[in-house]
């Protein structure tokens, strides 16, 4: 009777934890298998696109006479190595209906080191400070420097649900694409199924739209927003990608949000104005974000942080905006913030972190973009292993006490 009192006190010491508070690799492997319908822990394993396509003159500029007005933007137009791969997933619903849809990455090379032909018109418009650096330097005319080849690390940028939502061309190269290749990193932009460069008509870019098929027997809708971005680093690694990180924007950083919880390959992943915890009652989910669907009942947002960042030197940076006026702002909940902050970091080997920045449009910002760079260039800097300094010295952080 002795120790049967003793082991009652001892459990009412310890803090309550439901067999869903624990998080693991067991965890990992039931989501997983909720998400793909392939076994526990069993992720895609294509690795061969069904196309990939060079993209003819992507817009990248990079001459100061373009920005001063003094010559025509086209004349010091440089190239990126631009390419398109396209994916397609295949579903089969019923006997005489299959889901098959396409998803395509476009893939850019790191610009930093591009060199743009120096305009003729020396009078009008003046070279760039140091010259300029041609394949062939005795003529001064010559071709201008493009990328040779691949860098050793890859970001996987996510788009959100972009309003327009059908096709627009010069979106191809988003400004967060663009911003990444001349921060020197080779970019994979993904875009959410539907949307932009995934355009599905009879859809009208509403997410939805799957529910006729899971109201027929389809478990794996989840398939479609997540298997595109495993096959693209299933390919980044067979093409020689020694670090991959995973980035994106609100659907985007949903997105970056699961996959870091599901692909250990992702060591750092960023996603900004992604998600907040359940418990927060945020009403402005996506159809395939609400915390009743399936994989949300394996693992929840609080889950997915921790797997996100389980194991030693794997880190996830959860960015939100103070006043984001669409989605998971930060502004009056700071020690509710903090207290899933600690939960979260007791179970973890590695580092999560929430960081509020000022802000108050849905975007990545500029704060946003010098976090990320910081967290990037230290991580590539150090190969892939980040330190409390590192986390302590992130600028913009409104939950610090100043």
């Amino acid at each position: 009777m002795a120790n049967h009192v003793l082991l009652l006190l001892l459990l009412l010491l310890i803090p309550c934890a439901s067999a869903t508070d624990i998080y693991n690799s067991s965890t990992r492997e039931a989501l997983i298998d909720t998400l793909f319908g392939l076994g526990p822990g069993i992720l895609p394993s294509e690795s061969v696109p069904i196309s990939i396509e060079t993209v003819e003159q992507p817009a990248g500029r990079g001459c100061y006479c373009a920005y001063f007005g003094t010559c025509d933007a086209s004349s010091c137009q440089f190239g990126n190595n631009m390419s398109k791969i396209v994916w397609n997933i295949k579903t089969k619903v019923n006997d005489s209906f299959t889901l098959d849809l396409n998803s395509t990455v476009i893939y850019t090379l790191n610009t930093s080191g591009v060199a743009p032909q120096i305009h003729d018109g020396v009078s009008t418009a003046p070279k760039i400070p140091g010259g300029g650096w041609y394949k062939n330097e005795s003529n001064s005319g010559g071709d201008a420097l493009y990328p040779q080849g691949i860098s050793d690390t890859l970001i996987i940028f996510h788009h959100g649900h972009s309003e327009p939502c059908d096709l627009i061309p010069e979106h191809w190269l988003d400004q967060a694409q663009d911003w990444l290749n001349q921060l020197g990193y080779d970019v994979m932009g993904i875009s959410m199924p539907l949307h932009q460069l995934n355009y599905h008509k009879e859809s009208n870019c509403d997410h939805s739209w799957f529910k006729q098929f899971e109201e027929q027997g389809v478990k794996t809708i989840g398939r479609y927003f997540l298997e595109p971005v495993v096959r693209t680093i299933n390919y980044a690694k067979s093409i020689g990608y020694k670090r991959i990180i995973m980035m994106g924007l609100s659907g985007g950083g949903w997105t970056t949000t699961l996959m870091g919880a599901i692909d250990t390959r992702l060591q750092l992943s960023i996603p900004v104005a992604g998600s907040v915890p359940c418990d927060f009652n945020h009403t402005s989910w996506d159809y395939e974000q609400y915390c009743s669907n399936s994989w949300a009942q394996v693992c929840g947002y609080e889950c997915l942080y921790a797997l996100a960042s389980l194991e030693k030197n794997r880190y996830s940076i959860q960015i939100i905006h103070e006043h984001d006026p669409c989605c998971f702002h930060g502004y009056g909940r700071h020690d509710r913030i903090r207290e899933y902050n600690n939960r979260v970091q007791q179970q973890i080997e590695g580092h999560f972190q929430t960081v509020p920045t000022i802000g108050n449009v849905h975007e990545v910002n500029v704060r946003d973009k010098a976090i990320a760079a910081s967290l990037i260039d230290r991580f590539r800097s150090t190969d892939g292993v980040l330190t409390n300094a590192d986390f302590d010295s992130i600028p913009f952080n409104t939950l610090k006490e100043w």
